[in-house]
C-alpha cells in the first residue's frame, strides 16, 4: 500500500489585527467559557478573498519547498469558510492563478475546523487509488471578516472568538514524513446543532433586515461542549492506537483551536505537557479549519517540532457532526 506524507505546511494571515476593544464588551468574565481567551484575531478586509488568501499561503508553499506548482501538484483540495460566491468553489480560479493542471481539483464544504484531516485521508485515497504522487490541500477561515464585524453582530459575545487566516499543507506519495494512520467520524444526528439565523426570522440565503449570526443557546452550549470532550479524546485515542502507539509516544498535538477549555481538555485527555500542545488561539483566535495547518506552519517556522517526533492532529467540526485525528511521524519539512 503507497504511503503518504506530509511534508510542509504554510500560512497567511490578513493585516488587519482586531483588538478586544472593537467587540466594545463590558466584562469578558460574563461571558461563557467557549468565547473567552483571545487577546487579538485578524481579520479579512472587504477586498481579500479566499482565493487572494490560498494564492499567498500557496506561494509561500512553493518558494519554501522549491516547488513547480504547474508540475508538483496532481490533487488540489480547498475548504473555506465564506465563499466568495454563492454556489461555486474556490479551486478552479485558485489552479488558474497559481498555473496548476491537478488531476484533479475538488471543493470540499463538509468536515469544517477538522477538515484538514479529512483532506488528509482524501488526497491520500487518491493518491492510492489513481496514481497521483502530490497534493496540495488548503483550508480558508474568513468569517470573522465577513460575518461576525457588522456593527450590530459585533457587540455578541461570539463574535470575539473568529479570527481569518489560511493554512496549506503538501501532501506526497512517499516515506519522508509518514501518515502512520487517520481516523474519521461522521455524528449526523449533531448536524443540525449548528445553525444560522437573524432576528428577522429569514433563511440565511434570503434578503433580510438584520445580519446573521449562529444561534447559541445555553443548552446547545452545553451539549457541545459535553460532545467535544468526547468524541476529540476518542477520535485521538483511536488514531494512536491505530498507528500502533500509545499517548506516550505523542511529541506535539494540534487540534482546532476553538477555546481554551477545549484545548486543556484535550491535552490532558493525552496526558501531554502544556507545551506539547501547539496552538495560536489567544493571537489569532478560533480559526476554524485553518486551525490545524496554521498552528502546524507556525511549528514549523519556529522549530518547536523535531524530526522523527510524532504529531498527533485532531479535533471536531461545527456542533460535532463531524470528528478525526491522524498521527504523522514528522520527516523534518523546510521552514515555512
Amino acid at each position: 500500500m503507497t504511503t503518504v506524507s506530509l511534508v510542509g505546511a504554510a500560512s497567511y494571515m490578513p493585516e488587519t489585527v482586531i483588538p478586544n476593544s472593537f467587540f466594545q464588551q463590558v466584562n469578558e468574565g460574563e461571558f461563557h467559557p467557549m468565547f473567552r481567551g483571545t487577546r487579538e484575531r485578524r481579520h479579512v478586509s472587504a477586498e481579500e478573498s479566499a482565493v487572494d488568501m490560498m494564492v499567498k499561503a500557496c506561494e509561500k508553499l512553493k518558494a519554501n519547498l522549491n516547488l513547480d506548482l504547474a508540475k508538483d501538484a496532481d490533487i488540489l483540495l480547498t475548504n473555506v469558510t465564506v465563499l466568495d460566491m454563492p454556489f461555486t468553489g474556490m479551486g478552479a480560479e485558485l489552479a488558474h492563478r497559481l498555473g496548476m493542471k491537478p488531476q484533479w481539483n475538488i471543493d470540499m464544504h463538509n468536515g469544517g475546523c477538522v477538515s484538514f484531516v479529512f483532506m488528509m485521508d482524501l488526497a491520500r485515497a487518491l493518491m492510492r487509488s489513481s496514481g497521483a504522487k502530490t497534493a496540495i490541500i488548503c483550508n480558508v477561515s474568513n468569517a470573522g471578516g465577513r460575518i461576525f464585524n457588522h456593527p450590530i453582530t459585533k457587540t455578541m459575545p461570539q463574535a470575539a472568538i473568529p479570527g481569518d487566516g489560511c493554512g496549506v499543507g503538501y501532501l506526497v506519495a512517499n516515506d519522508q514524513s509518514p501518515i502512520r494512520s487517520i481516523v474519521r467520524h461522521c455524528y449526523g444526528e449533531y448536524a443540525r446543532d449548528m445553525s444560522a439565523v437573524s432576528d428577522d426570522g429569514q433563511p440565511w440565503w434570503a434578503p433580510r433586515t438584520s445580519p446573521l449570526y449562529i444561534e447559541f443557546t445555553e443548552s446547545k452550549l452545553a451539549s457541545v461542549v459535553s460532545r467535544a470532550n468526547r468524541i476529540v479524546p476518542a477520535a485521538m485515542n483511536e488514531a494512536i492506537a491505530q498507528a500502533d502507539m500509545t499517548s506516550q509516544d505523542i511529541h506535539k498535538l494540534f487540534t482546532n483551536q476553538p477555546n481554551r477549555v477545549f484545548l486543556r481538555n484535550w491535552r490532558e485527555a493525552i496526558r501531554l505537557k502544556e507545551g506539547g500542545h501547539i496552538h495560536t488561539f489567544p493571537q489569532y483566535g478560533n480559526l476554524f479549519g485553518a486551525g490545524i495547518p496554521v498552528s502546524l506552519a507556525h511549528a514549523i517556522e519556529n522549530g518547536l517540532i523535531q524530526k522523527g517526533e510524532n504529531l498527533l492532529l485532531g479535533g471536531f467540526a461545527h456542533a460535532g457532526d463531524y470528528a478525526g485525528a491522524a498521527v504523522v511521524q514528522w520527516g523534518g519539512g523546510a521552514s515555512t
